[in-house]
């Protein structure tokens, strides 16, 4: 099924792209989508979503349609799903 992977703030500057679509089954977890995403972008991207172990860095969120998801989180994953990769915002 193809599913939407949407970039917001840093993440969309190093994707080079708003946003990418991307075939998954309806079992892929969470961290197979985003190593997936990491695999097809640049090096800046893959370190920015990836640790050292290829998984998700504490530092990204993610949105399934607009509801933030855990990193651990199953999902129901459904046709035309956008899944969206943002950072956390901090400052002082």
């Amino acid at each position: 099924m193809l599913i939407h992977v949407r970039f917001d703030s840093q993440v969309r500057r190093l994707a080079g792209c708003n946003r990418i679509s991307i075939d998954v089954n309806s079992s892929t977890s969470l961290e197979q989508i985003v190593q997936q995403v990491a695999k097809e972008g640049t090096e800046q991207l893959r370190s920015t979503l990836l640790d050292d172990q290829q998984s998700l860095r504490s530092s990204i969120l993610v949105f399934l349609d607009d509801d933030l998801v855990a990193k651990d989180q199953p999902l129901v994953l459904r046709e035309g799903l956008e899944l969206t990769l943002t950072t956390l915002i901090s400052g002082g």
